[in-house]
């Protein structure tokens, strides 16, 4: 048996997936595929497939990764991605294929790409947004409640730049077991702060990233 780390892009519709129906979904396409991979021993045996850190509801993403086990020790991994590609909208399209290097725990941070309908005002606001000390935040607990949180010191790096009338930002927060900041709660942070004005925009992720600020293999 051997374990396998597949990567793909989760971008279009698919962005609407929520993680139970994406679960769902990848169990019918690898029976579809007709991969030979392990299942769970018990009363209710399923295909062992696990994602590394699960996509929010709307975000796009550009470096998603599930871990599957393989029968067939001999069998040519490569040949994954292709197969698996097959079988899946075009909303989702496998890339690369490799044992993996680390376990799912050495997950640190998460790069974002943030894209608003404006180039001027909320670049501004942006820019003096992210370098505020506090950076006050409501942020919900395991157990439900909500408590206020500095995200000053949990903005990891970000840039700011302009293109075809758009603004973007690039940022980084961390992510992973130990801590993890969904942007969504930066960006309400933001819009709170400026209440008057409000800004379409859309979330990819573009990587994942470990302690290092390397991408997680």
């Amino acid at each position: 048996m051997k374990s396998v780390r597949l990567f793909f892009t989760k971008k279009g519709d698919a962005r609407f997936v929520s993680h139970l129906d994406m679960n769902r979904m990848m169990t019918r396409l690898v029976r579809k595929a007709g991969l030979d991979i392990w299942y769970t021993e018990g009363f209710n045996p399923h295909p062992y497939m696990t994602f590394a850190l699960p996509l929010p509801l709307g975000f796009e993403g550009l470096y998603e990764i599930m871990d599957i086990r393989i029968n067939d020790d001999s069998f040519d991994i490569s040949k994954i991605p292709d197969i698996m590609n097959g079988v899946c909208p075009k909303s989702i399209h496998f890339f690369d294929a490799k044992e993996p290097d680390k376990k799912v725990g050495a997950i640190a941070f998460a790069e974002y790409e943030i894209i608003f309908d404006d180039v001027g005002e909320v670049r501004n606001k942006l820019s003096s947004f992210l370098v505020e000390k506090p950076i006050i935040a409501k942020k919900r607990t395991k157990k439900g409640d909500m408590k206020e949180i500095d995200l000053s010191d949990k903005i990891k790096d970000f840039c700011i730049t302009s293109e075809n009338g758009n603004t973007k930002l690039k940022i980084i927060l961390p992510a992973g077991s130990n801590d993890n900041i969904n942007p969504s709660i930066l960006l309400e942070a933001f819009y709170n702060k400026n209440s008057d004005v409000y800004y379409c925009y859309d979330v990819t992720r573009t990587a994942i990233l470990d302690g290092n600020m390397k991408k997680f293999k």
